[in-house]
């Protein structure tokens, strides 16, 4: 799945958009609409920093794991330890391995593990 499709999965599915916080960056989140609690995060990243023997820069998608799927999770080709967040909650996906089904699962997942009541 590319990026485009990702946002554009995100956009219809939560009716949300695009939030940039970060004035000197071009990572972007996805928030809840109420809470503002982030439930994705794509960022451009060395693939170094994941452990990648690879200098290239790659899009990554974070996004929060139930803490009894994580281990299973990261198992998975293109998931990892979360870049720049809580890597106990947090996975980092590399979008270039990323399978339409398999996002889709995750980005719900993490839209749940993030809401709160007043946000579903």
């Amino acid at each position: 799945m590319t990026k485009k499709q990702a946002i554009e999965y995100i956009r219809s599915t939560y009716g949300v958009e695009e939030d940039y916080p970060w004035d000197d960056s071009d990572a972007f989140v996805f928030r809840h609409r109420v809470s503002k609690k982030w439930f994705c995060l794509f960022m451009d990243i060395s693939a170094s920093y994941l452990g990648i023997d690879d200098d290239q820069v790659i899009t990554v998608l974070n996004m929060k794991a139930p803490l009894s799927m994580r281990e299973d999770l990261l198992r998975e080709e293109g998931i990892y330890p979360a870049y720049h967040m809580s890597k106990k909650h947090w996975i980092s996906l590399d979008l270039r391995k990323a399978n339409k089904k398999m996002l889709e699962v995750l980005i719900d997942m993490s839209f749940k593990a993030t809401a709160m009541k007043k946000d579903l």
